[in-house]
């Protein structure tokens, strides 16, 4: 019996010290939630620009007609304007976007397109790596190595062909589609 009282008085201990703790760190202060409410994240923009006459700007306008080529001889040339319209400093990109009409059966690696912004070196690429490009974003132009938000840059495009680019009296390519990205420049 007397086993049985200190075993009472034990358990009895025991179960008095589970309420005090539990009690105590449910009696333990706290504050209601301090809430920030109906926050929104939101991306910088990337809005670049072309224009032909530097005035009016758009994201798509009609492409240059380079005519009178001659294999392996001047380049014809076209001017645009690059704007920066969005938020955020871009770096440019260019590709062709399209699949284009080569009934003449032209050598596209030998189509070259050089793109000389004002004040900076030109860059030439052929026409084979711009569409191989298109998948990948475009192929960098480093000069300048960026666009800054608000500011133009007027652009010249020219088109030659080397002399031994095709086999004939004379060759057309069309639906050529020059596509320029701006990437957001964050450093």
């Amino acid at each position: 019996m007397n086993n049985l009282k200190t075993a009472a008085r034990s358990l009895t201990v025991i179960g008095a010290v589970l309420i005090s703790v539990g009690g105590i760190s449910y009696a333990a202060l706290q504050s209601q939630p301090a809430k920030l409410t109906g926050n929104t994240i939101e991306t910088a923009t990337a809005s670049l620009q072309l224009s032909t006459d530097g005035t009016n700007f758009s994201s798509s306008l009609p492409g240059f007609d380079f005519n009178n080529i001659v294999p392996g001889g001047s380049p014809q040339s076209s001017s645009f304007t690059f704007r920066n319209n969005g938020s955020i400093p871009v770096a440019l990109h260019v590709a062709v976007s399209s699949t284009p009409i080569n009934p003449n059966d032209v050598d596209l690696s030998k189509v070259n397109v050089t793109l000389t912004p004002a004040g900076n070196p030109a860059q030439t690429f052929n026409l084979a790596a711009l569409m191989a490009a298109n998948n990948n974003g475009g192929l960098l132009l480093t000069n300048p190595t960026q666009l800054f938000v608000g500011n133009r840059l007027l652009m010249t495009i020219q088109v030659s062909m080397a002399a031994d680019a095709l086999t004939g009296p004379s060759a057309t390519i069309g639906n050529i589609d020059f596509a320029f990205t701006g990437t957001a420049v964050t450093s």
